[in-house]
Order: structure tokens, then sequence, then C-alpha cells
């Protein structure tokens, strides 16, 4: 215990997404009809700390992300804008807060953060703000300049945190704590990462709204009925330098675990307090552990928990073999990604550096997909250095494998990553092309608002939809070996989320027709044709697939007879 002072301590889970796409949300103009949404491990963690060391602290978190998602859920709600939005979020709280600590973990919430802390000073100004999370860590040269922010926690916050708000009660100097950093003279001050994670103590679950989260958490690559999802980790670290990223900014390395006895009871309470079935693992490398990993599951059998798993980051080739795999599916895991991210050797050996085995990703995906499990895997495009001829290496490998889905994504330059420094170095951005880029990014990050020399940015974007839509539309391996059920499975959450998406529509309906549920696959078709006639995107999509479409649904030709393709 640090202090017995009483404090107002507000934490704020910051706003993920850029400024504009958050416009587009609360103007009702996106064509995205949903939102990312997952526990603020991070400020609850925090919490914890500050619960057990400030035992006289009213601690409140207010999940911002959660708040937009509500709001959007919110079918009646009338378009705002977005300052309008934060004050509304701001003012459900109703006490002033002596000190407010605001996560920004991801880097395309850069701009909306910022203004999220300029009113909060405007509404609070005597309170002090501190920030932190991996964005920050990264990137605080540009950040500590501004005027609203009095704080700044570089890498692992736990301890780093603490002290500090111990400091400002006593009015002492934080200059010689590790990773506090008040100006642009110490922003090489880094915190070190924790070294026993049983120190961290129990996350205030009842800070939050468990109700809501359990509920509409949207870590789960599937839909699946009556799903409540409760999310833990259990490992701190990663030990790859893969080029294009910035795990071990924060935690270091090393990975590091919460003893297995901690980690079950944790997700014993989750089970009997919240009604939670479903455990949702956020590590950054779950399974680097074999001894442990063995223990943790052998002790779940022996307490008899029965749960479903997910697992968002996926399954590192590298890390897991067939064993584990069905271990992991005895225990309810129902979907499983693996993150290849390229199918060239040449890519992952010289250029992310990454090296995975892609003879062993051929058999851990064989394996999964033969035990009935959603597969997929992830592959990103547009490194420095990976030529078309590199990229087309990869298009040739995935598309002979066999997945469910492939998770497309554009290379993404986050701050100090080795990836990051190349385009820098290069000349393909500037450091304040960086801020402008996260502003463009998408859900998804399917866009990228600059060119290199292999690429334009138009280009990429192109290319990349282009595969997306070849690959898991109207090639994908499940409509080419007639699996129509198991492709259904993810054509339903497509077409929830983006209802204007009349390729999707159109693959359905053959599912449909294939299944014998003829009504249902002309119903699709009708849709799909109305939504051609009335919505911009559904026009521009059939525009650009309209020989694969009308080729899809070609068992429909009497319905579609009054409906004139050639006018589209």
């Amino acid at each position: 215990m640090k202090s017995l002072a009483s404090k107002n301590l507000l934490l704020i889970n910051g706003l993920a997404l850029p400024s504009k796409m958050l416009d587009e949300f609360l103007s009702k103009s996106a064509t995205d009809s949903n939102i990312y949404l997952s526990y603020p491990l991070g400020v609850m963690t925090l919490a914890g700390w500050c619960r057990q060391e400030f035992p006289n602290f009213n601690i409140q978190v207010l999940d911002a992300m959660m708040n937009l998602h509500k709001h959007i859920s919110n079918k009646n709600i009338r378009p705002i804008d977005s300052d309008t939005f934060i004050k509304n979020t701001l003012n459900q709280i109703e006490v002033t807060p002596d000190f407010i600590g605001l996560s920004i973990n991801c880097s395309n919430g850069h701009k909306i953060c910022l203004d999220m802390i300029r009113l909060c000073k405007e509404k609070w100004p005597k309170s002090k703000i501190i920030v932190g999370g991996v964005h920050v860590t990264t990137f605080t040269h540009k950040i500590i300049i501004d005027s609203n922010i009095d704080y700044a926690v570089r890498g692992a916050g736990d301890i780093a945190f603490v002290d500090l708000l111990q400091c400002l009660i006593e009015n002492k100097s934080p200059d010689n704590i590790d990773g506090v950093v008040a100006d642009i003279k110490n922003i090489s001050s880094i915190a070190r990462p924790l070294d026993d994670l049983d120190k961290i103590p129990p996350l205030p679950y009842d800070l939050i709204d468990m109700a809501y989260l359990i509920n509409n958490d949207s870590t789960s690559p599937i839909d699946e009925d009556g799903i409540r999802i409760g999310t833990i980790f259990m490992s701190r670290g990663c030990p790859f330098g893969c080029t294009f990223c910035s795990a071990d900014k924060v935690h270091g390395k090393k990975v590091l675990f919460i003893s297995v006895d901690k980690m079950i009871d944790n997700i014993e309470h989750l089970i009997n307090v919240y009604g939670v079935n479903t455990i949702c693992i956020m590590d950054d490398l779950f399974g680097a552990n074999k001894k442990y990993f063995n223990d943790f599951f052998r002790l779940i059998k022996e307490r008899k928990l029965n749960f479903r798993l997910v697992v968002p980051a996926g399954l590192n080739i590298n890390v897991f073999n067939e064993d584990m795999i069905d271990v992991l599916i005895e225990h309810g895991l129902k979907a499983i990604y693996f993150p290849l991210e390229s199918g060239s050797k040449y890519v992952q050996d010289n250029i992310i550096k990454k090296r995975v085995n892609l003879d062993k990703a051929i058999r851990l995906i064989n394996h999964t997909k033969q035990k009935g499990i959603f597969t997929g895997i992830n592959i990103v495009i547009g490194f420095p250095g990976e030529t078309k001829e590199l990229v087309y290496e990869t298009y040739e490998f995935i598309k002979k494998l066999p997945v469910d889905w492939i998770a497309f994504f554009i290379a993404y330059p986050y701050p100090e990553t080795e990836m990051t420094n190349i385009f820098l170095k290069r000349g393909d951005i500037t450091e304040d092309d960086l801020m402008e880029t996260w502003e463009c990014s998408t859900q998804g990050f399917k866009q990228r608002p600059f060119d290199t020399k292999e690429f334009s940015g138009e280009e990429l974007s192109d290319m990349v939809y282009d595969f997306n839509i070849e690959l898991n539309f109207f090639s994908n391996y499940n409509l080419r070996t007639k699996n129509y059920s198991d492709m259904l499975i993810k054509l339903d959450k497509i077409i929830n989320r983006y209802p204007f998406h009349v390729v999707a529509l159109a693959c359905r309906a053959k599912c449909y027709y294939e299944l014998d549920r003829q009504q249902e696959a002309f119903d699709d078709v009708n849709d799909m044709m109305n939504l051609i006639k009335s919505n911009i995107e559904s026009e521009k999509m059939f525009r650009r697939y309209k020989k694969w479409i009308v080729a899809t649904v070609d068992f429909a030709e009497d319905l579609m007879k009054g409906f004139n393709f050639n006018e589209k």
C-alpha cells in the first residue's frame, strides 16, 4: 500500500480509430456497421494496482470504445459530431478527477485521443493528465509536447504509474521514476517490464460494464449463438523480431507468465460470477512455453471447467504443433487463425524476419481443417522491398490452402518498428506523414495513402481488395469443394456487418441454392438486385465484379430477366 489519501482517479481507455472514421460512424455515413470491441485490459490492470496501493481512491474506468459501440448500436440515435460525442462521454463522470490516466495503444487513434485529452483539460483544468500505452511508448516525442498532457509513461506502467501518483500526492518530483516523462528532455526514460506477473492484482471487473462486454465483445472470428466472452492474459512479451510489429516495445522480448493456479482462479471467477462461457486469451505469443501450456489445460480438466476458447492473435506456426492444436480443440476452440503474413520464403526470411516454416504451415493448416475447425490465415502485403513478383508468390501459395478465410491487411507503419524506419529512411514517408497515414486508415487496414517504389497506394489497395474478393468469395476453398454449410458461417457475419456487400449475397445465394434452400437463395438474389439499384456502394461493387457475380447466381436466370445488368 502506497497511501491512504482520498483522491479521485479516472482511467480512460482511449478511442482506437481515426477521427475521420469516428465522424463517419457518428454521422451515420459509415459503410461499416460495427466496430471492434474488446476488454480494456490495460486500464483495468492499472485500476487493479491503484485499488491495491491507494485503498481510499475513488476509481472510475471509462471505456470510450464501449461508449462508441453502444452509441452506434442505437439505431434511433441522431447524428452528432465527435466533440459532442466525447463531451457526452466525459459527462458520465460526476466527480472532478484529481488524476486522469488515458491509454493510447493504437496509433490510428493518435489524433482523436489528443482531442479527447483537450476536452478533458477543458472540463477539468486542474486535473493532472497522464498518458500511456504502446503508442505513447513509441511516439513519445510527438505526444509529450501537447500542452494538455502533464506526464507520459513509457514502457510497462504497472509500477511507474503508481509511483508517479504517489509523487503527485506528496508534491514530490517524479523525475527519477523510470518511464515517467514530463517533457522532451527525458523522452528516453522507460520503465522496465514487470519481473513477476503474479504481483499483478486481480482485475476489477466491477468497474466496467461487464454485462455489455460479455455479450458484445467482438474478438471471436465467427458468430456463435449464446457466446459470453471473458478476456484474460496469461503472459507478456514476445521474443520474435518481426520488422512490422511493436509488440515488444512495452513488455520486452522475454516471455513471462502468470502462474497457472492464479490463471485458473481468474477463469473460475469469470465463470462463476459473470456467467462467462467463452475465454478469450489475449497473449502476444500464446503457447510460448509448452510445459505451461500443458499444465494449464491439465488443471482445467482437473477442475472440470467447461468453456469455449478464442485466441484473437492466432496460433504462431513456429510455436504450435498438432498435439497442442488438438488440446485446444478438445477444450472448445471453434476457430483457428494462423498469422502466416506471407507465403514467400524470401519475404519471411529477409523482409519481415518472421521466418515461418511454410511447409509446417501447410501441415498445421491441413490438420486443423481436417478436424472440422474453422481455419483462417492472416496475410500482410506491402512491405518495403516486397515486389509484385514476391506478392504473387504469396498469392500462388495461399490460393491452394484449405482455409475458410484469409484476412488481408496492408503493411501499416507503426512508430519505432524496423519496417517504418525503412520507409522513413527511403523517403517514402516523413514523420509528419505517419500521422496523416494513421488518420487515413480503415478498419482492417485495407488502404494506405502513400506511394512506394514497389506500389502506389491506390495500386496496393486495389490488389489487396481484389485478392480478398477472389480468394474469400468466388474462389473460396469451401465453394470450390462444395462445403457450402462451412462457407455460410463467414458469409452470414460479412452480410450482417456490411449489408451492402452484393458479392457476399451472391455467394450466399449460391450456397443456399446448392443446399436446396431455394427460397432463401432467391430472396438473396432479390436483395442483391435491389441493393444494386439503390445503394452506391453496392452498385460500385457490382460494376467491379459483375462477370463473377452474374456467373455465381446463374441459377436465378429467370428471376433476373427483368433486371438489366448491362445498364449497370
